[in-house]
């Protein structure tokens, strides 16, 4: 299944507006000069936010399916995991960095929130089982 099949399957859509910046990011020169939307996912009354952000060069507005990608790779990645150390080396982070430490909490809110609007067979079949971007 692709994922525009997915999104059509599970009557998923998606609003977006600009904002000034990504609260999950660090301030450096790539966030400063980057585009930033603050994305709402819904899935019948179900919602879930997450902010997206693109390069400079990017400038449309984020589609629902590329939103998606990013969501189901990082989920994939977080969900094969066996745990923060198994997480940290196979992203190349230090597993004794409290930074990493903290993208691998965020993510793993991520993939609760995106658990809670998909289901756990739903978020299955996007992280393991769509053809994705």
């Amino acid at each position: 299944m692709t994922l525009r099949e997915l999104i059509r399957k599970h009557r998923l859509r998606m609003e977006s507006e600009l904002t000034d910046r990504n609260p999950h990011m660090e301030d450096d020169e790539w966030a400063r000069r980057a585009t930033h939307w603050k994305c709402v996912i819904k899935r019948g009354r179900t919602k879930m936010t997450v902010f997206f952000s693109q390069g400079p060069a990017i400038v449309h507005e984020p589609s629902i399916e590329e939103v998606l990608d990013s969501l189901a790779s990082d989920a994939a990645g977080y969900l094969n995991a066996r745990g923060f150390e198994d997480w940290a080396s196979e992203y190349g982070y230090d597993p004794d960095s409290r930074r990493a430490e903290a993208i691998w909490k965020a993510v793993g809110k991520q993939v609760a929130d995106l658990q809670r609007l998909l289901g756990e067979s739903v978020l299955a079949e996007l992280a393991f089982k769509t053809e994705r971007l």
